[in-house]
């Protein structure tokens, strides 16, 4: 008697890093520590003591190995990942809390467990989706110290025995960055954005990855055939046979097509036909400035500062940010460096600028709004920005700004800096262009007021879209609502551009819209001058500006601009743009 075939099953997720895989389905079953509570002996304290600093001096010591080893292999920016695990182990506040515990004859391994707990629970309710996709970090290095203290030496991932697409609830980056690349075709998990830790190493690596497919470890069942589709981020399982093939014949030419794009690192954003663009890297980090340097940016059109004020116990000095920004500025020169001014809201900011939880965040006490609420952090950074602008080309830019008023009160705030430092004769640029980004629908209606007053204007397309559209990107439920390519948001970037150039000003983009290499050419053909991007999409990006003239790309945003919904905006991408874009780039532009 013949079996039925079983129909196959189709799931959609966020595309994290592209590139196709087909293959044989590896089910990663999480590493679950069922931790017992004892009581310690007055008498074993002490060793216990000892015992738990041997877990974590034996976690430091594999962190840094694989460190080491993702430096070798990708570079210091994607080993920097390894260095925020590493100073979570040496956070004093975890020490003092366990050591405490254990003192209080709690075992180690319990009161380790309990803490870390809260950490990513804190995590888990922060609004701001960066910060609360570190919740992975925090569980990896969770499991790495439970693993010591419970005498685990399990490696599991490193011992796949077949080329495979792994499939997992969650996958944290020192997961991904022990993957055998000859045995991993693809990853999958249920959880996860673009920006979390393990997606950015997976870029890195080139593994195809697909994240946030919710249910999917419910089907999937170990040897099942796989299909990771990481350019539109579609999963199949038990394909038929003939999309089995289709697949990876795709695979093969692109594979076969793909340009070395280190080919293209000295080679300017320019288009067919001869419009420049300015093509820049988005860091989070001084010593990323490398990694921007690496990709061959114009320079850093978003420097992230909330670094300086988060995971730590007192405000950082203006010494302290003065010696970063400065690093930056000259290793950039002459390329500019535009400073964000600290971004920080009521749901991610340290204790002690006595902020109290909001219901709220996204909608209350951030960006320009919690800074001139705290004018002495706010003057401090401000200085610091001016005094490194005497060593590069350094801009300043102001988050959330939703109104004149704001930006008036900030630009009094320079105006007094300034008088300041000239007063102490510090060396300053006295031209120092300060500009605003636009992520608010208010900010697009009186982008023509806010470009008299500001230099230059930078779209923060994240923040933007779900402004726009009155949804939280991070909603699970809502995730069908957020779309780039909405008519209101395609109408927001152009109106916002018309404005800014009606008076004289560039503008740019610096949000995740900028580094798809589809979107990016619709934003050249409505105008934006300026892309800021991370610096895995940057040589991407540069493909893509190199291979569409700019008098098509405009005739396809006026198309675009005309369409009644996201849907046909695509289909016109589709129809019009793919066939001009490397295949690499868009994995030939079909779909299953």
């Amino acid at each position: 008697m013949s079996v039925a075939h079983r129909a196959p099953l189709k799931y959609t997720g966020i595309p994290a890093s592209p590139g196709i895989g087909v293959g044989p389905v590896f089910v990663v079953v999480a590493e679950e520590y069922k931790v017992r509570e004892f009581p310690i002996a007055p008498d074993r304290v002490d060793a216990e003591i000892a015992f738990f600093a041997g877990a974590i001096d034996a976690s430091r010591r594999d962190l840094a190995q694989i460190r080491n080893g993702i430096a070798a292999e990708l570079g210091e920016h994607e080993a920097a990942i390894y260095d925020a695990q590493m100073m979570m182990l040496d956070d004093p506040d975890l020490h003092r809390v366990v050591e405490g515990e254990i003192r209080n004859r709690r075992n180690a391994g319990i009161a380790f467990r309990d803490y870390m707990a809260a950490v990513a629970a804190r995590l888990e309710r922060v609004e701001d989706e960066y910060l609360r996709e570190r919740r992975a970090d925090v569980m990896d290095v969770e499991r790495r110290v439970l693993r010591h203290l419970m005498g685990d030496s399990r490696r599991g991932l490193t011992t796949l025995t077949q080329p495979s697409i792994l499939i997992a609830h969650e996958l944290g980056p020192s997961d991904v960055a022990l993957l055998d690349r000859e045995r991993v075709l693809g990853m999958v998990t249920e959880v996860g954005g673009r920006t979390s830790h393990g997606a950015i190493v997976a870029r890195g690596r080139g593994i195809p990855a697909v994240v946030a497919v919710r249910g999917i470890l419910q089907a999937a069942t170990a040897g099942m055939l796989g299909i990771v589709d990481g350019f539109l981020g579609h999963v199949e399982l038990e394909p038929e046979a003939e999309t089995a093939s289709r697949y990876r014949k795709r695979r093969s030419r692109i594979e076969k097509g793909t340009l070395d794009l280190r080919a293209l690192i000295e080679q300017p954003a320019v288009t067919p036909d001869g419009k420049k663009v300015e093509l820049a890297a988005n860091i989070e980090l001084p010593q990323e400035v490398e990694s921007a340097v690496a990709a061959g940016a114009d320079g850093v059109g978003l420097f992230r500062t909330e670094f300086f004020y988060l995971d730590r116990a007192e405000l950082p000095s203006e010494e302290e940010q003065v010696r970063a920004y400065r690093m930056v500025a000259e290793r950039l020169a002459p390329r500019p460096v535009i400073f964000r001014t600290m971004d920080l809201g009521g749901d991610k900011v340290a204790s002690y600028l006595g902020t109290t939880h909001e219901t709220n965040p996204f909608l209350g006490y951030r960006g320009i709004r919690f800074a001139l609420s705290h004018p002495e952090v706010f003057r401090t950074q401000i200085r610091a920005i001016y005094r490194a602008s005497a060593h590069g080309k350094a801009r300043m830019m102001f988050p959330m700004v939703s109104s004149v008023e704001e930006l008036r009160a900030a630009l009094a705030m320079c105006r007094q800096v300034a008088d300041d430092l000239a007063r102490e004769n510090q060396p300053f640029d006295r031209d120092l262009e300060i500009g605003i980004m636009i992520e608010t629908p208010s900010a697009v209606w009186v982008a023509d007021l806010l470009a008299r007053e500001s230099k230059f204007l930078s779209i923060g397309s994240n923040d933007l879209i779900q402004y726009t559209l009155a949804m939280d990107r991070d909603n699970e439920r809502l995730a069908y609502l957020y779309e780039p390519l909405g008519p209101a948001v395609l109408r927001s970037l152009r109106h916002t551009v018309e404005a800014g150039h009606a008076a004289g000003r560039w503008v740019g983009v610096c949000g995740e819209m900028a580094g798809d290499a589809r979107h990016a050419v619709l934003l050249v053909g409505l105008g934006v001058d300026e892309l800021s991007v991370s610096c895995f999409d940057l040589p991407r990006v540069k493909a893509a500006i190199r291979s569409v003239p700019a008098s098509t790309a405009i005739a396809i945003a006026n198309e675009a601009l005309a369409c009644e919904c996201a849907e046909a905006v695509r289909a016109l991408l589709h129809r019009e743009l793919d066939p001009l874009l490397p295949e690499f780039l868009v994995g030939d532009g079909s779909g299953s």
